[in-house]
């Protein structure tokens, strides 16, 4: 679409071309118009209507319940056309830092396992109650998503175009519980990224409980690991052997 939107132009929209009520078509309109117009002022796309957000305003204002098929159809075509008008704005409006969803790599381990429904629930109910991402997406240097994964596909389901992302990184220790014994994966916290080195012995959660083990290498994460990682808990020695 093209904005500011006219009702000759918005008439030719399949969903409201046999749409006579130019008084309904008008104040629709303003509406779409002012959902593009805040989206280029924020120039930032973390925001989007939901219809458990038109509802509860309907209520709060009118002290009405939105429940027939005829206000499920307008609730659909409302959170759409102003959903993209906001989007459009937030592209037009030239001063955007975030990055086009369609840009962000996804690594394989995180492709091939979803998030659990009880999260993906939790993740949603914040969603559509805010109208915003609860999770921040953060992506390694090249570009490559390793937190924020919800986040993401929450942002592909409702069609949010660009997104607001940090830039950081995610580091693993193999290490053993003896010398010389098989290598396991843990997760550095972020406190202790690029503050662990070989040789180092740290404190990491294993199915036995808290353990000592000694690092044999420290390496960038590279996406190849089961998820999720067990964390090292902190670092129980800095002195090198």
């Amino acid at each position: 679409m093209r904005f500011p939107l006219t009702i000759e132009r918005f008439q030719k929209e399949p969903e409201f071309e046999k749409i006579s009520d130019k008084k309904f078509l008008q104040l629709f309109i303003n509406a779409v118009n002012t959902a593009y117009e805040i989206g280029k002022q924020a120039a930032h796309s973390v925001f989007c209507l939901t219809a458990a957000m038109i509802k509860a305003w309907q209520k709060r204002e009118y002290r009405r319940e939105m429940r027939g098929e005829t206000d499920k159809m307008f609730l659909d075509v409302f959170t759409k056309c102003s959903n993209g008008a906001y989007q459009q704005g937030v592209k037009d409006s030239g001063r955007v830092f975030d990055i086009s969803t369609d840009a962000i790599k996804i690594y394989p381990c995180f492709a091939a396992h979803s998030p659990k429904a009880e999260r993906m629930e939790q993740k949603e109910q914040y969603f559509e109650e805010t109208g915003s991402l609860q999770s921040q997406i953060i992506l390694d240097g090249n570009g490559y998503l390793i937190d924020g994964f919800t986040s993401y596909l929450l942002a592909k389901e409702h069609g949010i175009q660009v997104v607001p992302v940090r830039y950081s990184k995610r580091q693993i220790v193999r290490a053993s519980h003896k010398p010389g014994g098989k290598l396991y994966s843990w997760e550095l916290p972020w406190i202790l990224i690029d503050k662990v080195h070989t040789r180092d012995r740290v404190l990491v959660r294993t199915e036995r409980g808290v353990q000592a083990v000694t690092v044999a290498a420290v390496e960038e994460y590279a996406g190849n690991e089961p998820e999720p990682l067990r964390m090292v808990i902190r670092v129980k020695q800095t002195s090198r052997v």
